[in-house]
């Protein structure tokens, strides 16, 4: 058995989970609060405000460097894999169990969770590699959206699938659930979205009900 492939691959899924962490930290960290540590004159945070005014190409980059080692990762299990067993489905058995394993693990629930939890750190340890690699990769990431949306029905997002109106009020539902806002903190927060489908009428006051004075009427 040849153990360069089980190390390279090892290291692949390291890699595509700190890159997980850090998609996380960057799509949980505040415009505000960067600016506020930026003020402070914290090491990394002008780049991450810098990062934040338009997080999209820095999301898309990250994300497909991500998705290149994760798939590195399971290419090279399978190949190791191959070797070692006879069998089309004991080969296909055993090497998505074990990718199965590492992807949910060490790509998805833990880095992931290490990302919300110290966002801060990561984020700002992680703002000068993240710009290298979106100029590094230049328009790549932007062609692949454009080849996504061209194969997916109805309208697609230029700058990729990123956050939408549902998300957002999900997030001030779940942090009034958590007490992290009051119940009538959140109440606003939803109606804010709310008065963008509001048309003029319904606010109106019927004329029937004003109450009012004519115009040549004295004090």
């Amino acid at each position: 058995m040849s153990w360069l492939p089980i190390v390279l691959s090892v290291a692949l899924a390291v890699v595509a989970g700190m890159l997980a962490s850090i998609d996380a930290a960057i799509s949980a960290f505040s415009k505000a609060r960067a600016e506020e540590l930026e003020d402070e004159g914290r090491s990394g945070a002008a780049r991450l405000a810098q990062i934040l005014e338009d997080p999209a190409p820095f999301l898309n980059s990250v994300l497909l460097m991500r998705v290149i080692a994760e798939t590195s990762s399971i290419v090279l299990v399978a190949l190791v894999v191959a070797d070692e067993l006879d069998g089309l489905w004991p080969r296909f058995g055993v090497a998505v169990a074990i990718m199965v394993v590492v992807s949910f693990v060490l790509i998805g629930v833990g880095p992931r969770t290490l990302g919300r939890q110290h966002a801060e750190s990561i984020a700002l340890a992680s703002a000068l590699p993240v710009i290298g690699l979106t100029r590094l990769l230049g328009p790549i990431p932007r062609w692949l959206i454009a080849l996504g949306n061209a194969v997916t029905p109805g309208k697609g997002f230029r700058e990729g699938p990123f956050a939408s109106e549902v998300e957002v009020r999900e997030l001030v539902d779940l942090a009034a659930a958590s007490s992290i806002i009051e119940t009538d903190e959140g109440r606003m927060l939803q109606s804010v979205f709310e008065l963008g489908d509001t048309i003029v009428r319904e606010v109106m006051v019927p004329r029937t009900d004003l109450v009012f004075v004519e115009q040549g009427k004295t004090l």
